[in-house]
């Protein structure tokens, strides 16, 4: 029997030492890596700590784990919260640390550069990579039918922000992940090492194939696996495999339905109790070269969620009656929770800047209005929260008329029903500065201005993405 292995460091020094074996200090732990998210997050959960013990907010934190055989970082950032819970109908105290890739002092690092016509874009990012600084990996290869550049380019300001308009513009994807800059392109063939995922090699169950916009895909789950990276490859060997229909481009399966390949890994996420036999990485993968010619979305109609793969039946039950009883789409209630927690679904996730808490970031005046706290909605489970959700929407039942209006309802009620030209914010007049100045990150065209189109983008690309996770 393998003997789980894992420990902390905090700002660089030990905080938990080496833990082996059943009878070991309790951790719970799941971690969510994505490329399309820029950041990876971690909810660690650690039991019957001294209260002397407290992990600060913007404490740096590595996070190890694997077995004795093989055991290394699945994790490195910092403390965005801590929480301290007492463990439901149980006297147990659980500290619980929240936790976002990356290091305060470097996340919107800024450079002054420029680049000249001819330059090709892996150079680019390179250059912005070490201007950072932060070490990257990038397969060039990825990147050899890509244009150079045609009128040359100027970075002045924000690295993160030139990152992503440099991934919308070359169909790239990036992040931050323990400690590095990934950049990679999931639907193309990369030269990265290949893992084996087998029933020899600690695959747990069996395979299930799925169709998602970005081609064939596989989730696979094995034990936990720290040598796993976003930007790999895994290669699944499986008698068996189950086929989510859901999610299936049914006209396409000939020749490749089946789980058995290589794969790129497109997303992954580590989870742990090291009391109990969970301990496990789950891997979504993309098959290279598979983009399909249609797309089967999800709908009202065929009772389909975006991001329905990301959460549980209850989770998936509770938002479709929602939707109803509001006479919202639910899969854009799924997309909007799914922008505002990273991905996660997480009801603890929080915004480091301000109180905003919870599957839609209430903050907690809004909390407030809808009968809670964002204590509270940190310590409910998702589908408890989901309650809160229906009481901050109930008032715009009927309102809303897309996707871009169900995410204003929560962003900036005021744009609710305006064209995409309307004016939110701007940089140096007007009465919401301090606004624009919280949310610049949206000013994709960097004039100053904020535009409700502006704003909506990026839960529209919350949308699409979550159609590789249709369930």
């Amino acid at each position: 029997m393998r003997k789980q292995v894992w420990s902390i460091d905090v700002n660089g020094q030990p905080y938990i030492s080496q833990q082996i074996g059943s009878r070991q200090f309790r951790i719970q732990f799941n971690i969510d890596i994505s490329p399309g998210d820029a950041l990876s997050f971690a909810d660690i959960r650690l039991y019957n700590l001294d209260k002397g013990s407290n992990v600060a907010q913007k404490s740096s934190i590595v996070l190890r784990a694997g077995y004795e055989d093989n055991v290394d970082a699945v994790f490195t950032g910092y403390v965005t919260n801590t929480l301290r819970e007492r463990d439901p109908g149980s006297p147990e105290i659980i500290t619980r640390l929240i936790c976002r890739s990356g290091q305060p002092a470097t996340d919107r690092a800024s450079a002054q550069l420029s680049f000249g016509v001819g330059t090709r874009v892996e150079e680019v990012i390179r250059a912005l990579a070490a201007a950072w600084p932060l070490p990257i990996d990038i397969d060039n290869a990825q990147f050899a039918d890509a244009r150079p550049l045609s009128s040359g380019l100027v970075v002045d300001g924000d690295i993160p922000q030139a990152m992503t308009d440099l991934a919308y513009a070359y169909k790239f994807e990036w992040m931050q992940d323990r400690g590095r800059i990934v950049v990679t392109k999931p639907n193309m063939p990369r030269t990265a090492t290949v893992v084996k995922v087998d029933q020899f090699s600690g695959m747990i169950g069996i395979p299930e194939v799925s169709r998602g916009p970005d081609g064939l895909g596989v989730f696979v789950a094995v034990q936990l696996n720290p040598a796993l990276r976003i930007n790999g490859k895994i290669n699944v060997e499986s008698e068996f495999a189950t086929f989510n229909t859901g999610n299936l481009f049914v006209t396409e399966l000939t020749g490749d339905a089946t789980a058995n390949g290589e794969y790129n890994i497109f997303a992954m996420k580590h989870s742990g109790d090291s009391h109990s036999d969970l301990w496990r990485t789950e891997i979504d993968g993309l098959r290279a070269g598979t983009i399909p010619t249609a797309t089967e979305t999800a709908t009202q109609q065929n009772g389909k969620l975006v991001w329905g793969a990301r959460v549980d039946q209850a989770f998936r039950v509770k938002v479709r009656e929602i939707g109803g009883r509001l006479s919202i789409d639910p899969n854009w209630i799924m997309a909007v929770m799914g922008f505002e927690t990273g991905y996660t679904f997480s009801p603890a996730a929080r915004n480091p800047g301000s109180t905003a808490t919870g599957l839609i970031q209430l903050l907690e005046a809004s909390a407030r209005e809808v009968g809670t706290s964002t204590s509270q909605l940190a310590r409910m489970t998702a589908v408890r929260q989901l309650d809160y959700v229906e009481a901050y929407y109930k008032p715009y039942s009927g309102r809303i008329r897309n996707l871009g209006d169900a995410y204003l309802a929560v962003l900036w009620p005021a744009a609710v029903g305006r064209p995409d030209s309307y004016v939110m914010w701007e940089r140096d007049t007007g009465p919401y500065q301090r606004e624009y100045a919280a949310n610049s990150g949206l000013d994709v065209s960097r004039n100053g201005v904020i535009t409700r189109g502006e704003a909506v983008a990026s839960v529209n690309t919350s949308y699409m993405r979550g159609q590789q996770f249709v369930r």
